[in-house]
Order: C-alpha cells, then sequence, then structure tokens
C-alpha cells in the first residue's frame, strides 16, 4: 500500500529580484529622451488598422445627413410658414372686408355676446398672425371687446379711448394689406 502522506518538495519561496527573464535595456533616442508614444527607442507604432478608420466613416456620412435633413426640413417649414400659408391676421381682415366674421363664417344677426370659447378663438386669430400691427390691435381689440362685454353700461366709457385707437389701428394695419374694413355697427 502506498502511503496518502508522502512528502511533498519543498516550495519555492517568492523571488524578490523581478520576473525570470531577462531586463530590457533602456536606450535613449537620438536627444537623449525616450519617446513614450512609440515605446522604446527603434520600435515603430503599429499600423492604423483599417477597421478602425472605416467605421468611422458610416458615422460620419450619418451624421451629415441627419443635419442635412434637418436642415431641409427646417427650410421647408420656414417656405411653408412665411410663402405659402396664409396668415391668419389677414385671412381675418379679408373676411371682415367681405362683411363675414373674423373666422370667415357668415355673420348672424344672433346675440352679439361672445362665450369664452368665442373669445379665445377670435383672439388666437390675432395672436398668431405673423403682421406686428394687426397682431397688436388686433388682439388689443378683442381684449377690449371682452372686457366691455363683462362691464355694467357705464364702467364702458373708460374703455372708449383705448378701443378706438385700436379700431383706427386694425383698420390701418388691414388697409395696408389692400382689404377696407369697416368695424363700426351697422
Amino acid at each position: 500500500m502506498t502511503d496518502p502522506y508522502q512528502p511533498q518538495p519543498p516550495a519555492q519561496p517568492y523571488q524578490q529580484g523581478g520576473p525570470a527573464y531577462p531586463p530590457q535595456q533602456y536606450q535613449p533616442g537620438p536627444d537623449g529622451q525616450q519617446d513614450p508614444q512609440f515605446g522604446y527607442p527603434g520600435q515603430q507604432p503599429p499600423p492604423a488598422s483599417p477597421a478602425a478608420s472605416s467605421s468611422r466613416k458610416p458615422l460620419l456620412i450619418a451624421g451629415l445627413a441627419f443635419v442635412a435633413v434637418l436642415m431641409l426640413t427646417a427650410g421647408g417649414y420656414a417656405v411653408y410658414d412665411r410663402f405659402i400659408r396664409e396668415d391668419s391676421g389677414i385671412a381675418a381682415c379679408k373676411a371682415m372686408a367681405d362683411g363675414k366674421q373674423m373666422d370667415g363664417s357668415p355673420k348672424t344677426s344672433d346675440d352679439d355676446k361672445l362665450t369664452e370659447a368665442e373669445y379665445r378663438d377670435a383672439r388666437k386669430i390675432f395672436e398668431d398672425s405673423r403682421n406686428t400691427k394687426i397682431r397688436e390691435h388686433g388682439t388689443a381689440l378683442i381684449d377690449i371687446l371682452w372686457q366691455v362685454q363683462g362691464m355694467e353700461d357705464g364702467g364702458a366709457l373708460a374703455l372708449l379711448g383705448p378701443m378706438g385707437t385700436h379700431v383706427s389701428g386694425l383698420q390701418t394695419a388691414c388697409a395696408d394689406e389692400g382689404f377696407i374694413v369697416k368695424l363700426d355697427s351697422d
């Protein structure tokens, strides 16, 4: 029978001197300094792999394509918004010159009081206008009309001056666009 506890050869103690292979000798470059980018003097950097440079090319093309599509979209919207789409304030001037309501619907002889939804819709027509004067005078006039509607008969006299200013301003702004608007009550 064999002895399971046979003596083992003694383990080698850890050697403090570094690796068992001979150390590389430091040799400075021609100027006396070692270039850390290239490792040891005389050693050439590894050639750039073609996979690394070719993997950037599709990313660059995709980025440029994205920027081009973004610019075309922004330019197309600007052209549409500025030249194709009719300005809402000018459309309101045209409708009022034709004897219709601001939104283009025919005038009715019903009660002239505005509901809150009608007030917001009428104000939005002028808020969305690109024409500065139409936007300024139209929104102010709609706001004054909304305030007057909620006042008692005597309180509206205080707003006659601003109302006259904005009525004439809106008429002038519409006339500048070629639409003669009569805003007096018939």
